[in-house]
């Protein structure tokens, strides 16, 4: 299995990415500057700072011009129990004293440290202070951001807000702070100018480093008065010649963060200064793109026989994937061919093998899925690998194969995922359904282990599971008639349950994957989901922004909830699938509540969902449905969807006489209505 940390080997192919800013910070002329290094979470950012730091200090040997000094710094370890902004000065304040032996640079050093102990404490406070000071200026920063918005006498008070944001309060630091400011303890004597020439001084001085490169990480894990902090840490204290910053983050997080920290400054259209603090702030940007599929593919690849691999072979591997991405960046630089070619076939372990195969049959579904992130490909190898090896300590034979597959829909498409394991609780081995269905796709009526003997051509057209069964395994006329130049028959008979779950495109295309799973008995493998399939993805396992979105669903005010509805239909389809998992989970539990209503007005909205609301009303009893609530849910069904009928039917023939009237009415009126 594989660590989840940052790691000095690019074995994502971000070399790219690394020369950018190898690049730009050997160049004296840039200094002093501030670059961001921008992507996703899991993206590889704080792996890329790892790789950029090793070549910079790699420099130091036979270089007379100087070398490099790094600091590498998380302002997120330090915001619960200490001053980030002084945390950060302190930091590349003690890197600085080990490249320190002159006598006069070890007392500048020793004074810049008492400055910090004044600043403690004190330094939220200069950083807002202009902001506090001048509240009839906020009115101009729609006009700063946007000339066009504002008078000239309000875009000039825009100006001076704006730059007391993002450069924190530099005069109000000039000035000594009156008690109340400056707090108990604290020297009011320090001067963020006279701090700035002196680190300058000491940077200067120090004839043998070529630059000082602070490279700040976990900027986007931060509370905003953290990522407001670092920044002005940056601009205010350190920003010096000889100096360089890289700020590795997720962009849009930390403009969020901004934008929470100064709530005052919006645009006349209500957006924040997010964006247009960090243009202020950051030189250039670099930005990590997400994998593409051929990348992705590589990477999952290389983690894997990184794992079966002796360390001279594996690097054998990577010179030959390096060699490969030079040739063409855009290809998959690495797979059991490239394998066999660079290490030989009999030198190729056979696990390493058998992994290779199946995460060749799953890299497409897979990539999309995760949208190329680094961190999700290696937390899903890693739920593979557990998954296998918890089997192996109980005796269990599982195919690790088996095992990806089921983990994509399992991952990316848990309603579909939980359609299929109800079919396996119904059956006594394999699942009737998925043969079904997997023939259904891949144009043949058997599995496509074909271990089905030929039979007289009198057999049987077509496989019917309507009854709730199959006709013995025979060969269907549609194999006879091609071989005789017939048109082929257009496949098994399915019901209108399978029809409906492969109507997707996303189960077609799962279902194409190999292996196929028709001749196995899934129910070992579903043992280890169970902590999902036992209550779905309930409310307590949603992210915060869904849990709030999964109780305005359920408020007693109707414009709450309606908008609520509305914001559901927005969601990327993962996220839309765990919020309904876990409304409808609401709905079984307490099927009086509106959780029912808002379900039934999803449907409305989001017609895909119809299966899955119709399945979880099956599984309320009767003498549970409210039926007060039947003629509202009956207005937002489709009446002539399959799954609506089977339900109505229930209800109507249940014996709970109240249930059965309401029932009737709605459908009586729904015909009225032409519906």
């Amino acid at each position: 299995m594989w660590a989840d940390n940052e790691t000095d080997e690019d074995l994502l192919g971000f070399d790219f990415v690394v020369d950018s800013l190898f690049v730009a910070l050997t160049e004296p002329r840039l200094l002093p500057l501030t670059i961001g290094l921008l992507g996703d979470w899991g993206s590889g950012k704080s792996s890329v700072l790892k790789i950029v730091h090793a070549e910079l200090e790699a420099l130091r040997d036979g270089d007379e011009l100087g070398h490099y000094v790094c600091v590498e710094f998380s302002p997120w370890q330090y915001e619960d129990y200490d001053d980030v902004k002084v945390a950060l000065m302190a930091a590349v304040l003690d890197r600085l004293e080990r490249e320190v032996t002159d006598t006069e640079e070890q007392e500048r050093v020793s004074w810049l440290r008492r400055r910090l102990r004044a600043f403690r404490g004190r330094g939220r406070a200069f950083g807002r202070m202009a902001l506090t000071t001048a509240p009839a200026a906020l009115s101009g920063m729609a006009g700063f951001v946007d000339p066009s918005l504002a008078s000239p006498e309000l875009v000039q008070a825009g100006t001076s807000i704006l730059g007391a944001a993002a450069g924190a309060g530099e005069q109000a630091l000039q000035d000594p702070p009156n008690d109340a400011e400056r707090g108990a303890g604290a020297d009011p004597t320090g001067e963020v100018r006279v701090f700035k020439e002196q680190f300058a001084t000491l940077v200067g001085n120090l004839t043998h480093v070529r630059a000082v490169v602070v490279l700040i990480d976990d900027l986007d894990r931060c509370l905003p008065e953290s990522v407001v902090d670092t920044f002005e840490a940056v601009r205010l204290f350190l920003n010096s010649p000889k100096t360089a910053f890289v700020v590795a983050a997720h962009q849009l997080v930390v403009e969020s963060a901004i934008d929470s920290r100064y709530p005052e400054l919006r645009r006349a259209d209500g957006s924040g200064i997010g964006a247009d603090y960090l243009e202020k702030m950051l030189q250039l940007k670099v930005t990590i793109p997400a994998l593409s599929a051929a990348e992705a593919e590589t990477y999952m690849n290389l983690l894997l026989a990184e794992l079966w691999l002796a360390d001279e072979q594996f690097t054998t591997v990577r010179e030959t994937v390096r060699q490969r991405r030079v040739q063409n960046p855009l290809g998959v630089g690495f797979n059991l061919g490239v394998a066999e070619a660079c290490l030989g076939v009999e030198e190729l372990p056979k696990p390493l093998v058998d992994d290779l195969m199946w995460a060749g049959h799953i890299a497409p579904a897979l990539t999309g899925g995760l949208r190329g992130n680094p961190r999700q490909l290696k937390r899903f190898l890693n739920n593979v690998m557990l998954r296998l090896r918890s089997a192996q300590r109980r005796s269990i034979n599982l195919n690790p194969a088996v095992i990806a597959k089921l983990l994509v829909l399992e991952e990316q498409h848990f309603g579909d995922f939980k359609k299929l394991f109800d079919w396996q609780m119904a059956a006594t081995g394999t699942v009737e359904q998925l043969r079904l269905a997997e023939a259904h796709v891949r144009g043949s009526a058997y599995p496509a282990d074909g271990d089905q003997p030929d039979t007289p051509a009198d057999g049987p057209d077509r496989i019917d599971s309507d009854a709730g069964g199959a006709n013995p395994p025979t060969v269907p006329r549609s194999r006879v008639r091609a071989r005789r130049g017939a048109d082929p028959d257009p496949g098994p008979r399915l019901s209108s349950e399978v029809a409906e779950w492969i109507g997707r495109e996303h189960l077609r295309a799962w279902l194409q994957l190999e292996p196929a799973l028709a001749g196995h008995d899934l129910r070992p493998y579903f043992t280890y989901a169970r902590d999902k399939l036992s209550l779905g993805v309930v409310a307590a396992r949603l992210a915060p922004r869904l849990q709030e979105l999964l109780a305005n669903l359920q408020s007693d005010v109707v414009a709450t909830r309606r908008a609520a509805v509305n914001t559901v239909t927005t969601l990327e389809v993962e996220e839309r699938e765990q919020l309904m998992s876990a409304l409808l989970d609401a709905v079984v539990r307490n099927p009086a509540g509106l959780a029912l209503t808002a379900a039934a007005e999803l449907v409305a909205r989001i017609p895909d969902v119809v299966q899955i609301v119709c399945e979880a009303l099956m599984q309320v009893p009767v003498s549970a449905v409210p039926a007060q609530r039947v003629a509202s849910v009956a207005r937002n069904l489709p009446l002539d969807h399959p799954a609506v009928v089977a339900l109505l039917d229930r209800w109507q023939g249940s014996g709970v006489s109240g249930l059965e009237r309401a029932v009737a009415t709605a459908r009586r009126l729904a015909a009225q209505s032409g519906r």
